[in-house]
């Protein structure tokens, strides 16, 4: 089938972070190359990362007072802005009519309804709406709610109190926000936002990014270099209701855990799924490589760990973000200022080398709309 759809990628764009445009869209080829810039967006400040929203774009702007705004997705034009209520926001995600945010600086999951977001609108600015309407830049006057739950961590100058790295819906009604900082996964009722459990990590972890393959969780720790393995549990009779996270085991994410040791960066940064849930990709910033673990063997009621299964160099420096699809990953290379897109073979593993590389200021995620 041909590709259809377009490739959006945001970046850095203040000094002392990087020097981008900030978000622009491009036109997919039929054989999922990038293919001519056909957007990019007015005034949008250092935005880290993309979502979508009920026919809109999120994207959060990584800034001491953090905001997220709403754009176009397809003209990228700004549609409205409100406060996460927080210090650099640097995840987001869209559910139920709510926004939920991770304020990093401030270690704060924000949640606030899509509509706050949109409050700086005029009538009609939404896509689909009568043209030449004009768009709202200013934030919203909503006050979001804040969700804490403070905690520190060993690592010095990392984890000297709570940092929010990213928020993920679960198919159980729960957000679990990442706190790279106190080394867990809190777990929050989506409706009630009661914090019902916290997932427990090995000390020293700093759990970033995760990924969810039914009643397993994955977690990237930035800062032991392992990927860890959890496991949704009941309670036991007489300890209470509902479920836990149990943690199983972690494995390197590199051919051995030497490597680790020996690098003088290696900090993991996003993990995702294939389609069909047998592998996962990882992105390593210091040795700048692109893992692929074999997950198969984590399932059912004796899980096995990952197992290492190849590394590539992923086209750049600082591989902060990427995403898979059209039989392709695209890597968002932040310090060298550059998207590189592989080629996945049969087996859904990465080529050696890029087919493509795509300049870019310092690109922060890769969503393809």
């Amino acid at each position: 089938m041909p590709t259809t759809g377009a490739l959006i990628v945001s970046g850095y764009t203040e000094a002392g972070y990087g020097a981008g445009p900030g978000v622009q869209r491009f036109a997919l080829q039929d054989d999922g190359t990038v293919g001519e810039r056909t957007a990019e967006a007015a005034g949008v400040r250092n935005p880290s990362f993309l979502a979508g929203a009920g026919g809109v774009l999120l994207a959060v702007e990584e800034l001491k007072d953090g905001t997220v705004a709403a754009l176009d997705p397809e003209t990228l034009a700004v549609l409205g802005r409100a406060s996460t209520g927080g210090a650099d926001p640097c995840h987001v995600i869209h559910l139920g009519g709510s926004v939920w945010v991770a304020n990093y600086s401030s270690g704060t999951a924000a949640v606030l309804p899509l509509a706050a977001v949109l409050e700086g609108a005029q009538p009609g600015a939404l896509p689909g709406t009568e043209p030449g309407t004009e768009l709202g830049t200013e934030p919203g006057a909503a006050r979001p709610e804040l969700l804490s739950h403070p905690g520190s961590g060993p690592v010095t100058g990392r984890q000297g109190e709570s940092h929010a790295h990213q928020v993920t819906a679960t198919p159980w009604g729960t957000v679990l926000v990442s706190d790279l900082g106190a080394d867990r996964v809190d777990v929050y009722f989506a409706d009630s936002r009661v914090l019902a459990d916290s997932a427990e990590l090995p000390p020293g972890t700093g759990p970033r990014h995760v990924s969810l393959k039914r009643g397993f969780m994955f977690v990237a720790g930035e800062l032991d270099g392992h990927l860890h393995v959890l496991r949704r549990a009941e309670m036991a009779p007489g300890k209470g209701t509902g479920h836990f996270w149990r943690w199983l085991f972690k494995v390197p994410l590199a051919p051995t855990e030497g490597e680790i040791g020996l690098a003088k960066e290696f900090f993991p940064s996003h993990i995702q799924l294939s389609e069909d849930g047998t592998k996962l990709y990882a992105a390593v910033r210091g040795p700048n490589t692109l893992v692929v673990l074999d997950v198969s063997g984590v399932e059912g009621d004796s899980p096995r760990p990952p197992v290492f299964l190849n590394l590539v160099p992923s086209g750049g420096n600082w591989p902060r973000h990427f995403a898979v699809a059209n039989h392709k990953i695209y890597v968002a290379n932040q310090l060298s200022n550059n998207v590189a897109v592989f080629d996945l073979d049969e087996n859904g593993l990465p080529g050696a080398e890029p087919v493509q590389t795509v300049a870019f200021g310092s690109p922060t995620c890769v969503v393809l709309a």
